[in-house]
């Protein structure tokens, strides 16, 4: 009798889960629509694309519009780098501890330290230190390199990430050249989510990678607008007419993920007016 009177309960708290969630949340929808659908006149370029993914980590509740809609992903990619890498280390497959070395001819220009550094030799943990903190392309070349881009495809598609694609070890080759970096918004939400979870990884790998993201350089975006109390654990993307950025936010009402993607906007201030729109409207729901 016991069991099935926790059974009933145990079904009524999933019925009523949802429902709360979606009276929590209503009207974020059509906040959301209005910011990705809006018109942007002069500021854009023809075919502009806003995409946004949410997911409210304790209710489960979720927003998406063009979340599986493809982008270019900038150095969003270095964010499944990162997690491969860990998946492989507590899987005993590599040694984060294990040194690269790396010359002159490694290289690369845009986002880093390593480019200005004398050639040296890193841990693999250290050069993903820097390949999120400050997201530096010299140091994801040696990552991507030393593990192969077919197991880090392999592991995305093994967890979900179906629409991600790893071709470049640079993270700067641009469209319209076909091998870019491809991502979603749903894609990204959905390897935060595991990260904050745990889901796949050890306590240990976790507490790492949600380190590196605490301490990003490029708080531009979701961060910058996030309401006093709350915190953040990001990690950006930008390329030409393309900002990106995606976060795993902490509220005292609650965690979740936000993935905002823009592709087409003329001047990355615009881009980031657009990213600052979303977070505060997020933000909101979790005073």
């Amino acid at each position: 009798m016991k069991r099935k009177l926790l059974l009933l309960i145990f079904a009524l708290i999933l019925f009523v889960q949802p429902s709360f969630a979606a009276n929590r949340f209503y009207g974020l929808n059509k906040k959301l629509n209005a910011i990705a659908y809006g018109s942007y006149g002069r500021k854009v370029l023809p075919g502009y694309s806003i995409g946004i993914s949410f997911i409210d980590l304790k209710t489960g509740y979720k927003a998406s519009i063009r979340g599986n809609k493809v982008f270019p992903a900038a150095s969003i990619i270095k964010v499944p780098v990162m997690a491969y890498l860990f998946y492989a280390s507590d899987k005993k497959l590599l040694d984060l501890g294990g040194q690269i070395h790396f010359t002159n001819a490694d290289k690369l220009p845009g986002a880093g330290v390593l480019q200005w550094m004398q050639p040296n030799a890193y841990t693999m943990w250290n050069l993903c230190r820097l390949m999120i903190s400050i997201s530096d392309n010299t140091a994801t070349r040696l990552l991507v390199r030393r593990v192969g881009k077919a197991k880090i495809n392999a592991y995305c598609k093994k967890i979900g990430m179906r629409n991600t694609l790893l071709l470049d070890e640079t993270a700067l080759v641009e469209m319209p050249c076909r091998n870019y970096n491809r991502t979603t918004p749903n894609d990204i939400s959905l390897l935060l989510s595991r990260i904050q979870r745990g889901v796949g990884f050890s306590k240990y790998a976790r507490a790492d990678m949600l380190k590196f993201m605490r301490n990003q350089r490029y708080t531009f975006g979701i961060p910058k607008v996030l309401p006093r109390g709350f915190t953040c654990a990001n990690k950006t993307g930008n390329l030409t007419n393309v900002l990106h950025d995606s976060a795993i936010v902490y509220s005292k009402r609650g965690t979740y993920v936000l993935v905002v993607f823009t592709k087409g906007f003329k001047r990355d201030k615009e881009a980031r007016i657009v990213i600052n729109r979303v977070s505060s409207a997020v933000a909101s729901y979790y005073r």
